[in-house]
């Protein structure tokens, strides 16, 4: 059965807010995220963009998939018909996650889409974060620290996310790359 993605978000970052003690004030003022956008996202009536989770999440100093993690099971099977992308303010660059972070494993991964021609800046993550991209299709460029890495099918490439970096897609398909986040 398909989850509400928008629901699971707001009914965890509210168990997240009040298992801190914060009110939807100091939520707003340790993410930078107005107080009615973050009240609307709590009650499942906004679909936030991967961008505003980010915030949030480093805010609250927590991985970017607590606002949908689940107990582990022994074994877990996603059906890719089942995955609901994540807004990124961008249609071009559909973020979908795949297996989100839970409370013994340290990372969390994404099967990531770009249109041909998109540029998607990403904000700093936490400090330690690092991410590792392995490209299925298409062509993408990586911008870390003002150095570009261009990957095609099959490359890889593993960088400190914990500062600004940039994904642009570069060919005239579409980019297809999983996208491991690892938590320290």
């Amino acid at each position: 059965m398909k989850k509400d993605i928008n629901r699971e978000i707001g009914k965890r970052l509210r168990e997240i807010r009040s298992q801190k003690g914060w009110s939807l004030q100091t939520l707003a003022e340790q993410t930078n995220v107005s107080k009615p956008m973050l009240g609307q996202i709590e009650r499942g009536e906004s679909n936030p963009t991967v961008g505003t989770l980010w915030k949030i999440a480093d805010g609250l100093g927590v991985a970017f998939t607590s606002f949908i993690e689940e107990n582990a099971e022994e074994a877990s099977v996603i059906r890719g018909a089942e995955v609901q992308a994540l807004e990124s303010g961008d249609s071009r660059f559909k973020v979908k996650p795949v297996f989100w972070k839970e409370k013994k494993a340290p990372i969390e991964a994404y099967l990531v889409e770009m249109d041909p021609n998109c540029d998607y800046q990403s904000k700093a993550h936490q400090k330690g974060v690092e991410e590792y991209i392995f490209v299925q299709a298409g062509s993408v460029c990586i911008e870390v620290q003002e150095e570009v890495h261009e990957l095609h099918p099959m490359d890889s490439i593993r960088f400190t996310a914990d500062q600004p970096h940039r994904y642009c897609s570069s060919g005239d398909g579409k980019a297809v790359f999983t996208m491991i986040i690892l938590y320290k």
